[in-house]
């Protein structure tokens, strides 16, 4: 009775999550710069899910807390005629197909009072879902879903609260760290999160509010040993922190997608845009065969923007039309093409920016596009003279919206 009762309570509260169980600690990395913001300063965003997988019929999970992974299994629906991604397996059940998706989390790190993790090992029946769940005072939720399945101790799938500096998502970045690092709850990439409430059923395909609320009857069981498949231990495609003891031997290591290659499949909802099946079609280059996981592009050795650089013949490209030139200051360049609103990217390289700049020995202001910190240039380390920047988009005559980005500038 007192599971039912206190799922209840959260279901009827939206402000219930600002007293659950994992929380994140206020000391964690970023928590205080984003709180009540998400990435530029604006409110928390809302995920939507544009990927090719569909909810499952009588759908069932795994959660590893000795291998921090997750895996979904269920019945593909009858009427599904579409193609499965790579990191999708699939096997028959007499007339049906079934679906099996493995995902990284992070498990309970270890309390030095103590010497153990808080952890939730068990089988449970129910799972109370939260699609969209804002940034509050307690922890940096990031809008995405909360799935809770231990509603004693307030435990759940949701997204990865730690945020980076500088990776491909304009100035922040969420970045799941592998490992014991949580309260006790399980995080996860947020993409995937938001993937995995779609395939339970929760509808990700649009935007959701603070108060919907969705009960899910299924089976999770948390076990505290390697999870198997089909006699083989369980492991994911996916870095894992040190203290991570991975299983080895038979082991079938699950494929998993990176957002940052295949920004296509989530993005944040922009009332502005119809839901019509593209929402996210403009949200990056894809650089991976979403069916067969392969690479979409070859490693080129042409210069590029970011590319260092002492004079303008060593930046002998055009980007959208404009012809780029070496950007420099104080004896380092890099190279550089002037723009308005918005800028071209490049598979394999960093994203760029269309930064706002001073006209050198005067008070004008133009438009430069310029590569973002990203980890394809190690944070601006590979880009000598430059350091992380905030940057004002140069809108000009563009009509584009103002935005804040983190850039590898002078």
């Amino acid at each position: 009775m007192r599971l039912l009762s206190l799922a209840a309570a959260l279901l009827a509260a939206p402000l219930a999550l600002a007293s659950i169980g994992c929380a994140a600690d206020e000391t964690e990395e970023n928590v205080d710069y984003l709180k009540d913001v998400e990435k530029t300063g604006s409110k928390s965003q809302k995920w939507i899910y544009e990927g090719p997988l569909p909810a499952l019929s009588s759908p069932s999970m795994v959660v590893s807390l000795k291998g921090h992974t997750a895996r979904i299994t269920g019945l593909l629906p009858t009427t599904f005629t579409g193609e499965l991604p790579y990191w999708g397996v699939t096997t028959t059940e007499g007339t049906r197909t079934r679906l099996t998706v493995v995902y990284p989390i992070a498990t309970g790190a270890i309390d030095p009072s103590t010497g153990s993790a808080p952890m939730a090992p068990g089988r449970y029946r129910t799972l109370f879902g939260v699609p969209f769940v804002p940034t509050n005072e307690k922890a940096s939720w990031g809008g995405f879903p909360y799935l809770l399945y231990q509603a004693q101790r307030g435990i759940a799938m949701h997204g990865p609260i730690t945020s980076m500096r500088n990776l491909e998502a304009g100035d922040w970045d969420w970045r799941l760290l592998r490992g014991k690092v949580s309260h006790g709850c399980n995080r996860m990439q947020g993409e995937h999160v938001v993937e995995l409430a779609h395939l339970l059923g929760m509808q990700m395909n649009k935007p959701h509010t603070v108060s919907d609320r969705s009960t899910i009857s299924m089976t999770i069981d948390v076990i505290t040993e390697w999870d198997t498949f089909e006699g083989s231990y369980v492991d994911v495609d996916y870095p894992a922190q040190p203290d991570v003891v991975l299983p080895t031997g038979d082991v079938r290591v699950f494929p998993t997608w990176d957002s940052r290659e295949l920004p296509n499949l989530v993005c944040a909802y922009d009332a502005t845009r119809p839901l019509d099946g593209t929402h996210c079609a403009d949200e990056g280059v894809v650089e991976r065969d979403m069916l067969t996981g392969e690479l979409l592009y070859t490693p080129s050795d042409e210069p590029w923007i970011g590319t260092p650089c002492s004079e303008n013949s060593e930046c002998d490209f055009e980007a959208d039309g404009a012809q780029a030139f070496c950007l420099q200051n104080d004896g380092y360049g890099f190279c550089a093409t002037p723009c308005a609103g918005y800028c071209p990217d490049r598979a394999g390289e960093a994203g760029t920016f269309c930064a706002s700049i001073q006209v050198p020995n005067t008070s004008a202001v133009t438009g430069a596009c310029v590569a973002k910190a990203a980890p394809e240039n190690d944070g601006c380390d590979d880009i000598d003279g430059t350091s992380l920047r905030r940057a004002t988009r140069y809108v000009g005559s563009s009509g584009a919206s103002a935005k804040v980005a983190t850039v590898c500038s002078f």
